[in-house]
């Protein structure tokens, strides 16, 4: 490992050669360069364009009695773990965090950018960059999933208590975005009643009825289901939990996507097509500093997993859980169904685009009970119990895509089969490194009181090549303190993702069917969402600098 170190705004870059390819990591800067932000057409448009609410971020110091500059770069920003975290175990002081730290973390609200240094108490420097990521996840996944009123401690949470990305101010579920042409086009109003009669607006036939009948279900979540709400990524099959039950998925935005959409009239297929010239970038979150003193969240989207609880399984309260109307997917010649069930949580990817990390920030968290790790099975107890995997069942098969049909038979309310002769058995064939399993094993020493125990990081994965992602630059020659000016490489080439570390990453219940680590194969959230296009016309062609992209997401593949 060989460290070099710039001259100018205390920049690390780090050399990492593997078997196969060095690929660059560096720090950071103590002020992080925003990538670019809109383009002229943004610029322009975004101004006059009513906003939707904004979720509110942080960039207030986790760490209150601040060291000088030169021992804490990130000033405040870094864990205030004591101790390396990649050993078999951990102190015992790790696991008894005193009250003062343990408030100032669990409090601290939601980044609006990552902080992370290759400098730090890791041997490695890529250690210690992916703790700093990993410690924003945690950060990022307690902050979101806080109670909504805003005064409750997650810690004193109940399973059932409504969190932050929850409520109507703070997201938007793709599907009540990506409407029929025919239709009027989503709003996102800032008061509390315009949410409500959009949501009306949007209310399915269906589940309205089951409103009209039952008063008491009109503040239930609605979960409006398409195929990609119960077939995994690339059409790999559905997931069915010990129950034989569909596990359900569902994607959302924040109101700078939601923004950033209909502003450019991204919403609808006529529309990206009439704006074929406008190269798709969304904004960036970015923290304070004394160039842009405004901070901003930037764009976030969601993708959650939700498994149908059994009555017992809401009565041992291990997940959280929501109430929800549950809209069944369209059929041909049929009517849907709107089915009132409760939800558990069992998958939860937060997905950030910052302006230090262009190709965003991918952060993973699942149930703990969900899967065994692979290196885990021969050790099981027969009374371990997971979500997705039966334990000692020698006629099952590891792994295994679900026998066609896939589509959900009305008449079974999203039972897979009506005789129970599948169900899926998954194993994690990446299991998590120690250093994740400590980072998880500290947090819920923090939660131990609260069901947010029952849920662990997987991975945060980051584009780690720092000159890549700051590649824009390049178009730019006297970068704005502002950064409204277009600026992006959009073909952030020769390698548009940066170099994804770590390379690979599945979450078991939202990439089943891809894990592992073959190249062009297995799962990695950044070298995937790198192939996303629009229904923007015309061909990629780089020597112009034109790349037929979208920055990222699928959701724009979703307008009608």
């Amino acid at each position: 490992m060989k460290f070099i170190r710039p001259g100018r705004h205390a920049e690390w870059f780090i050399l990492a050669l593997g078997p196969a390819i060095a690929v660059g990591f560096a720090l950071l800067s103590v002020l992080p360069t925003p990538s670019s932000a809109q383009n002229t057409a943004t610029a322009t448009t975004s101004v006059a364009a009513a906003s939707a609410p904004e979720l509110q971020c942080t960039s207030t110091p986790v760490r209150k009695n601040v060291p000088p500059l030169a021992s804490d770069p990130l000033k405040g920003q870094i864990d205030p773990f004591e101790g390396q975290l990649d050993g078999p175990s951990l102190s015992a002081g790790l696991l008894s965090i005193d009250i003062a730290t343990r408030e100032s973390i669990l409090h601290s609200g939601l980044p609006c950018q990552e902080s992370a240094t290759p400098n730090g108490q890791q041997p490695i420097g890529l250690e210690n960059l992916q703790r700093g990521f990993d410690f924003y996840s945690w950060r990022t996944f307690i902050a979101l999933n806080s109670p909504a009123d805003g005064t409750t401690p997650i810690e004193k949470a109940k399973p059932d208590t409504p969190t932050l990305w929850e409520d109507m101010r703070s997201f938007k579920q793709l599907l009540d975005v990506m409407l029929p042409p025919d239709q009027v086009a989503a709003s996102w109003p800032t008061d509390r009643p315009g949410m409500e009669a959009e949501r009306k607006r949007l209310m399915p036939p269906a589940c309205q009825a089951v409103i009209d009948a039952h008063k008491e279900m009109s503040g239930w979540m609605v979960v409006k289901m398409i195929e990609e709400s119960f077939n995994e990524p690339f059409k790999t099959g559905p997931l069915i939990d010990q129950d034989g039950r569909y596990a359900i998925f569902d994607i959302l935005m924040n109101g700078r996507m939601f923004d950033y959409i209909k502003n450019n009239h991204l919403n609808t297929k006529a529309g990206q097509i009439d704006n074929a010239s406008l190269m798709v970038d969304f904004p960036v979150g970015l923290n304070s500093t004394p160039k842009t003193p405004n901070s901003d969240i930037g764009a976030f989207m969601l993708k959650v997993s939700w498994k149908i609880l059994s009555d017992k399984e809401i009565a041992d309260k291990n997940f959280h859980m929501v109430k929800a109307l549950v809209l069944t997917p369209p059929i041909p010649n049929g009517a849907r169904e709107c089915l009132p069930e409760t939800l558990g949580l069992i998958g939860f990817h937060a997905v950030h685009k910052t302006g230090s990390r262009p190709q965003w920030i991918w952060t993973s968290f699942e149930h703990v009970k969900n899967v065994p790790d692979i290196d885990e099975v021969n050790n099981l107890k027969p009374s371990d119990t997971f979500n997705f995997y039966k334990v000692h069942c020698s006629a099952c098969t590891v792994n295994a895509t679900p026998p066609t049909p896939w589509d959900p038979d009305p008449a079974l309310k999203l039972k897979f089969r009506r005789d129970d002769s599948f169900k899926s058995q998954i194993v994690r064939e990446t299991p998590l490194t120690p250093a994740a399993k400590n980072m998880n094993a500290i947090f819920h020493s923090m939660l131990a009181n609260s069901v947010w125990k029952n849920y662990m990081l997987i991975s945060t994965q980051w584009p780690s090549n720092f000159p890549c992602t700051q590649a824009h630059l390049k178009g730019t020659p006297n970068p704005n303190p502002d950064f409204t000016k277009p600026g992006t490489d959009f073909t952030k080439q020769p390698d548009m993702t940066c170099s994804p570390a770590p390379t690979f990453m599945a979450n078991s219940t939202l990439e089943t069917y891809s894990q592992g680590d073959t190249p062009l194969a297995s799962s990695s959230c950044i070298a995937c969402h790198g192939n996303a296009v629009s229904y923007q016309r015309g061909a990629s062609n780089l020597p112009s600098g034109k790349l037929n992209q979208s920055d990222f997401t699928f959701i724009l593949e979703k307008a009608q």
